[in-house]
């Protein structure tokens, strides 16, 4: 039987970082400890001085596993957080005893996996779902120690047949906020949404559609209650897209009671009826998260969305009858944003939600594999820096003078200001080898922060 350390890179103290539960590189843990495996878990919420204190990493280990969850906040005003995992799996390679075979994995990792395999040196890197490929290594280390190599992930039967345990300690640090929440899968299925800038269906693969059945969900959940969350968040690419499914979820949570809890997660508006919200309205849901990105049909459609506003009319109107609380994602700043599509936007904003239903953001972030990043033609090495589709600089002019005052919060409007600040300090990535534009053959394809080592493509502001 192997060894195998853990580390939660994306628990390390960063700019930017919020850390959350690792329920991802805990279900690999408890997957290789049910195989007769040694896995030990280090997190730096749950043991702060590990950061500094490295004696842990010099133990007689055959596998070492470091996972990414977040490349970076992917937020226009905020720095990318791959020279900290760098810097700190340099420091981690420095103490490992000899013949110790390095692993990356995570969903933020997969997304990038070929670079940060090559960048962070590490022997293998795992695409998807990481147990099946962690049980794999595990059980031969020495095999995937001769050449640097991907693999990508494979399906999970654990998944629809273990109860997920949760280590006690790390539930009680994790739990231990006053609005702590800690992510739940009920199910591992592409998501059916088309969002161009979405990567969700490669980071999860070929999926087999798995839903987790009730009675082992109902099982995880009361262990999380029981160690003292009252907050979940279902991390389904989209609650709804199996809307029998999820209604037979939402039917145990109203059945089960826990007092005191609640959970939200990412709806789409549609499928979504009455006899769904009447339920909901029953489960302590906390809020009903939609993302219609932009409230301009032409522009929905552009971002590949599976509804549009008379789908959202309708879906506000239910929510709204049966007294939801909805959370409404709006991002300006999307491909083929003008001022029209910004006021549109901004109208439906102002005619039809209230100040604390809506969620306001600038900018999207250019991820590989999705349409996004093959429209622009940039390749994933250059992409791992945050890099933003640009958008027009009078953008924040437009929103600042089009949405009503009541939304211009104190907060809002400081992410606002540090976000268009940023914006101005950011180069343009020029496309050098478009000879059908008739400017000489280039066109601005992105915006980046100037002085990221991916800025050899970056010319002038």
């Amino acid at each position: 039987m192997s060894r195998i350390l853990l580390v939660n890179l994306s628990s390390l103290p960063m700019p930017g970082n919020e850390p959350i539960f690792p329920i991802g590189v805990h279900c690999i843990q408890q997957a290789l400890e049910q195989a007769g495996h040694t896995a030990r878990l280090i997190d730096f919420v749950e043991h702060p001085e590990a950061v500094y204190e490295l004696s842990w990493a010099s133990e007689e280990w055959d596998v070492i596993g470091f996972s990414i969850r977040n490349i970076d906040p992917i937020d226009l005003a905020c720095d990318g957080h791959v020279d900290a995992y760098s810097a700190f799996v340099k420091k981690i390679k420095a103490l490992v005893k000899e013949n110790v075979v390095l692993v990356g994995g995570g969903p933020g990792y997969s997304l990038f996996a070929d670079n940060l395999t090559e960048l962070l040196g590490l022997h293998v890197g795992v695409r998807g779902p990481g147990e099946e490929i962690m049980l794999e290594i595990a059980a031969d280390p020495q095999k995937f120690a001769a050449r640097r190599q991907v693999i990508d992930g494979k399906r999970y039967e654990g998944f629809v047949s273990k109860v997920l345990k949760y280590p006690e300690n790390l539930m009680h640090v994790y739990a231990s906020g006053t609005k702590s929440m800690i992510g739940v899968e009920t199910r591992r299925k592409t998501c059916f949404q088309r969002c161009i800038y979405c990567p969700y269906a490669y980071i999860t693969g070929e999926s087999s559609g798995d839903v987790k059945p009730l009675d082992i969900l109902m099982e995880e959940i009361s262990g999380i209650y029981n160690a003292g969350f009252r907050r979940i968040f279902f991390t389904d690419g989209i609650f709804n897209s199996g809307i029998a499914y999820a209604k037979q979820v939402v039917r145990m949570l109203s059945e089960k009671s826990w007092p005191g809890l609640t959970w939200s997660a990412y709806f789409a508006a549609q499928p979504f009826d009455d006899e769904f919200a009447s339920l909901l309205k029953k489960s302590g849901v906390e809020n009903i998260v939609v993302s219609p990105d932009s409230l301009d049909n032409d522009l929905m459609q552009r971002l590949g969305k599976n509804f549009d506003l008379a789908a959202m009319n309708r879906f506000v109107d239910t929510c709204r009858r049966h007294g939801l609380k909805m959370m409404v994602n709006v991002v300006f700043g999307g491909p083929g944003e003008n001022r029209k599509t910004a006021e549109n936007t901004a109208n439906y904003i102002n005619r039809v939600l209230e100040e604390d239903e809506l969620s306001l953001h600038v900018g999207f972030r250019i991820l590989p594999h999705t349409s996004l990043s093959k429209e622009t033609g940039l390749k994933e090495s250059e992409l791992i820096y945050p890099t933003f589709y640009p958008f027009d600089n009078d953008l924040f002019q437009w929103m600042l003078k089009s949405l009503d005052s009541k939304f211009m919060t104190p907060a809002r409007l400081m992410n606002l200001l540090a976000g268009r600040s940023s914006a101005r300090r950011m180069g343009k990535v020029i496309n050098q080898h478009d000879d059908s534009i008739g400017d000489g053959g280039t066109h601005v394809i992105a915006i980046r922060r100037i002085g990221s080592k991916s800025d050899s493509v970056i010319g002038g502001v």
